[in-house]
């Protein structure tokens, strides 16, 4: 084998070895991160049999203007961490829209709950009442044909010791007599047209209004 030739081998066997660990490396992030998954996963589930902490709703979720807002119920662990269960509801439509079921400390709880608050004042609620207010949401949404986000199953466990029938208050959802569709910002053409033509499938062209993001009227899906 010549020197060239040599030389070139060297180059290629540098750069196998630098591709393998590259690969070892990826694989071992990959498998710490699902362990730290599955860790994280477990200490939440012990963390879902604490005594339950507190329990907040937005003021003025039904209000003609509003429509969309977080219910938070939390649980305090023996070692004072807080487990967060938050949950998006769009009370017009589309049910529980987002959920985080998430365990930190007493700090970043408060700080969870300051961003909340950025876009919506949250006022104390009855446990009972927050479990009733998710879950009928939940309910109303699946009547015109929406599932509720992935984590709903997992998130709504945080619930599990709270008796929802001894909550008093009821609650209507939709805005008069009719779910109304309100379009996120963050919503894309594609997303709101599965949604329009779910609610079209569900309940006719007549059956339920649209608003776009940022608008007041109420529109209809050709209008």
């Amino acid at each position: 084998m010549d020197a060239m030739a040599l030389g070139h081998r060297k180059v290629h066997l540098k750069k196998t070895k630098k591709t393998a660990k590259r690969r070892k490396r990826k694989v071992t992030t990959r498998r710490e991160a699902a362990l730290s998954s599955i860790t994280n996963r477990l200490v939440t589930v012990q963390a879902l049999q604490a005594p339950l902490y507190e329990c907040w709703e937005p003021k003025g979720l039904f209000d003609p203007d509003a429509g969309m807002g977080t219910v938070v119920v939390s649980r305090k662990t023996s070692g004072s961490q807080i487990l967060m269960g938050s949950f998006l509801l769009d009370v017009f439509c589309l049910g529980v829209k987002n959920v985080h079921c998430t365990l930190m400390d007493e700090s970043e709880y408060r700080l969870s709950l300051q961003q909340i608050e950025k876009h919506q004042h949250l006022v104390k609620v009855h446990p009972a009442c927050a479990r009733k207010l998710v879950e009928e949401a939940h309910a109303y949404a699946a009547t015109l044909g929406f599932s509720p986000h992935r984590d709903f199953g997992f998130a709504r466990k945080i619930f599990q010791d709270i008796q929802k029938d001894q909550c008093d208050r009821s609650f209507t959802f939709g805005r008069n007599g009719k779910p109304v569709y309100l379009a996120g910002p963050n919503d894309s053409t594609r997303f709101s047209m599965e949604v329009i033509n779910t609610l079209t499938a569900s309940l006719g062209t007549e059956g339920f209004h649209f608003l776009k993001p940022f608008e007041r009227n109420v529109q209809r899906p050709d209008g």
